[in-house]
């Protein structure tokens, strides 16, 4: 809204200033340019933003575009690691030091919002939730709860299995394992030739957020859940998926098929051991697809996807997003804010600059499925991947279950849960068991 000449009536000084005007601008013409309003120039914001550090140096580029085409805006950077991230956001919610816009991800969602950390942005900036009829479903569905939406897709990306097909083809196999047994006999063989010692490596420390969602792809993919919809467990079912799960990844430690040094290995960890070659299975999400076969790696241009091992072939489908957080809107910088969020995720000048930047440079998956329709983005996924596998494992995807405001907390007891049954130190059966317990407690 553009505001008014004057608020309140013209007095007879102010007519004579005008006629002086138009008389020294030689009439009509003149007084019709200096009667116009002079457009107003937006009010300086300062704008805080919050992120884990990952592509920093393509973020800060990305912030000088921004900031080239919004001369009022300015915004600061600041990053944490992926590990803690979420305690470091935790802290500075409960401090006062909270951002204006930062990182968040579907797990999280249910947490923060009851902690009223983040707004909905149908309600503060509603020109931003036009697009949603663009993005793919699980990614919708990952930054909504009770009907409002509450962020724009920085990523969405799948939990894939990955493996390294020369070595796969010097073992003697033409195709990827279809299930987990076949895999566990594909990697016995690969060791036994001498091509691996641990022919599996997946990341599982009890600190990296990825064990969880690594897990939950492990039980989708038998065809199994972890909560129902009303958020209760059915993990814990005796002989169910979950500990099928579970008995696996012991049972491969136990055969030596499985690095013994996955409860100490985050994800940055295995990408550089499978591009060094010492491994050739894994679980990773997608985008690091694009680094071993891209990147500076000795194998690298070696490494395909398949679809996840087992029954369903299902997988975690996952989100994480631009939050417009309430700190925002108190200190009234909403409308600084929406406009940078419509640049980082949604489109400018009718494209998606930024989430076409992400895919093409760094390979990251979008939740706005018309880049898939883009050239560019097709050659580029292609190069390192599979467009039509991509796809058919997008489809079989699914968002993760029972994210309630303490799953966090249970997150984190579920990982050292996991980590415990993998070295023996409890039964996959008693680690289900302390899982649900603990989320009847939190409950």
């Amino acid at each position: 809204m553009q505001p008014s000449i004057r608020p309140g009536p013209w007095t007879r000084r102010d007519f004579l200033k005008l006629a002086g005007t138009y008389a020294a601008c030689g009439g009509l013409g003149g007084l019709g340019a200096l009667a116009r309003p002079a457009e107003a120039q937006p009010s300086p914001v300062h704008l805080n933003f919050m992120v884990w550090s990952y592509g920093i140096e393509t973020i800060q580029d990305n912030i000088k575009s921004f900031q080239q085409r919004n001369p009022a805006i300015t915004v600061s950077l600041q990053d944490t690691s992926w590990f803690n991230y979420h305690d470091a956001m935790a802290t500075k919610f409960a401090t006062g030091d909270a951002p204006d816009v930062a990182y968040s991800s579907d797990h999280w969602l249910r947490e923060w919002v009851a902690a009223d950390w983040i707004a909905p942005l149908d309600r503060y900036a509603p020109e931003l939730a036009g697009a949603q009829g663009e993005w793919a479903p699980y990614a919708r569905q990952g930054m909504t709860l009770g009907g409002h939406l509450y962020g724009l897709p920085y990523y969405a990306d799948l939990i894939i299995f990955m493996y390294n097909a020369k070595t796969l083809k010097r073992a003697g196999f033409d195709h990827p394992p279809a299930t987990w047994e076949e895999l566990a006999a594909q990697a016995k063989t690969i060791k036994d030739k001498g091509l691996s010692e641990y022919p599996i490596d997946i990341p599982l420390k009890k600190d990296d957020p990825w064990t969880i969602e690594i897990f939950y792809s492990m039980v989708y993919s038998r065809g199994g859940h972890m909560f129902d919809n009303a958020d209760a467990p059915v993990f814990n079912a005796p002989g169910g998926k979950a500990v099928l799960a579970l008995d696996w990844l012991r049972d491969a430690l136990r055969n030596k098929i499985l690095d013994p040094a996955v409860l100490e290995s985050a994800e940055p960890d295995v990408v550089k051991t499978m591009g060094a070659g010492q491994h050739v299975f894994t679980v990773l999400a997608k985008y690091n697809l694009a680094e071993l076969n891209a990147g500076q790696h000795a194998q690298k241009g070696n490494f395909r996807m398949a679809l996840m091992p087992g029954d369903s072939h299902s997988t975690v489908g996952f989100v994480r997003f631009y939050a417009l957080t309430k700190a925002a809107v108190t200190r009234h910088h909403t409308e600084a804010a929406a406009r940078f969020l419509q640049y980082f995720g949604g489109k400018t000048d009718g494209r998606y600059l930024v989430p076409q930047r992400w895919a093409l440079e760094k390979g990251l998956g979008f939740a706005q499925l018309p880049l898939y329709d883009d050239p560019q983005i097709k050659a580029a996924i292609n190069a390192w991947g599979s467009v039509a596998l991509e796809r058919q494992q997008a489809k079989l995807a699914a968002v993760k279950e029972g994210l309630t405001p303490w799953w966090g907390t249970w997150d984190v007891y579920a990982r050292e849960q996991i980590g415990n049954v993998i070295v023996g130190n409890v039964s996959s059966q008693q680690a289900i068991k302390n899982m649900a317990a603990k989320w009847s407690e939190l409950k």
